[in-house]
């Protein structure tokens, strides 16, 4: 999967996330593997990525506002 990470925080000028291609995760029991089509960033992930506010931790892939499918279905899953 292509992302884009942040490892340490810094202005936006400063280009503070980095272009990562990582393996396909696995869906693990009770989750479900998306396939993200589009991805926005929220107030909070900019402020993050500015150092406005503190990562809980680091690296982390900031967004969580998607649209995509499910593409895989791990065990325990209903519905």
């Amino acid at each position: 999967m292509d992302c884009m990470v942040l490892s340490r925080p810094a202005p936006a000028a400063a280009a503070p996330l980095a272009f990562e291609t990582r393996p396909d995760p696995a869906p693990g029991e009770g989750e479900l593997l998306l396939r993200v089509t589009a991805c926005g960033l929220c107030r909070t992930d900019l402020q993050l990525c500015s150092g406005d506010l503190q990562a809980h931790q680091l690296p982390v892939v900031p967004g969580h506002q998607i649209v995509g499918r499910v593409e895989g279905v791990g065990a325990g899953v209903r519905g």
